[in-house]
């Protein structure tokens, strides 16, 4: 696969997962106003992240980074360093298809897991 391929596919990923990751802070913010939301990370601290914090922004800022900070392919450290970049997308896009799942939506229009007919 081709490097701009790969870098089209990453950035089409963190294009679609921005908008869950902002949905989620916002909703975050109005159950800490609530205090409803008391915990103090996203992730623990022996993850995959050097970031912390109870909100998605710093992951995603992490994310950004290190999408931006890929070597070239014929580095070596190229691909382990694209390996922990997927792996990071991936464990953020499962907490966030978990939160929205588990949300309980009061406009079924905002529930970004509706059907896209209704």
């Amino acid at each position: 696969m081709s490097e701009n391929l790969i870098n089209e596919r990453i950035e089409d990923a963190l294009k679609a997962i921005v908008p869950f990751a902002l949905q989620a802070d916002e909703i975050l913010d109005s159950l800490s106003q609530e205090n409803k939301a008391k915990f103090r990370a996203i992730f623990p601290e022996d993850s995959l992240f050097t970031a912390t914090g109870n909100r998605f922004l710093p992951y995603m800022e992490e994310i950004d980074a290190d999408f931006k900070a890929l070597p070239e392919p014929q580095d070596a450290a190229y691909e382990t360093l694209l390996t922990s970049l997927v792996k990071k997308m991936e464990a953020i896009q499962i907490i966030l298809q978990a939160f929205h799942q588990l949300r309980d939506y009061d406009d079924e229009n905002e529930n970004p897991n509706r059907p896209l007919n209704s």
